[in-house]
């Protein structure tokens, strides 16, 4: 089966400075199925991708994962682009005012769904999950920000 293929874009700022950049490809993962399908359908509600997530799981990406290991913080995505020829790029960032995340060690990021409409920012999971990305761990503190892409291409 073909399924989306993407690339995650991590740029993490320590106190005004780059400490670390990243790109790497992500797994669009079974449980996105139903809602990419839904959306091609017409059927809209919720079944965009509308939040980021951040957990502590290190288990690599498999396409049958559900959910990020706690604790995890997730959040509204910050926008989108698309490039018409089957591109879309999702922003998000992770900034000082998300105190929730702070001490989280973030090995773990997930694109999702929020059919049940979960209250973001916040620790209770969207659902479904639609792609996931493990990464080197970064324990988030006060001082830091991290932002990045998701680009998924179809």
């Amino acid at each position: 089966m073909r399924r989306p293929i993407g690339i995650v874009r991590i740029r993490l700022v320590d106190r005004g400075r780059v400490a670390w950049e990243y790109e790497g490809r992500n797994l669009f993962v079974n449980a996105g199925l139903p809602a990419l399908a839904a959306l091609l359908g017409g059927d809209t509600a919720g079944e965009f991708a509308a939040a980021v997530g951040f957990g502590t799981g290190s288990n690599a990406p498999t396409i049958t994962d559900t959910a990020l290991t706690a604790p995890a913080y997730y959040k509204a995505l910050d926008g989108h682009s698309e490039d018409g020829n089957g591109g879309l790029t999702l922003n998000w960032s992770l900034t000082t005012a998300d105190t929730g995340a702070q001490g989280i060690t973030i090995q773990e990021l997930a694109i999702f769904a929020n059919q049940a409409s979960a209250v973001l920012p916040g620790t209770t999971a969207p659902t479904p999950m639609l792609a996931r990305k493990t990464i080197a761990p970064i324990v988030f503190g006060a001082g830091m920000s991290i932002s990045g892409t998701w680009t998924l291409t179809f």
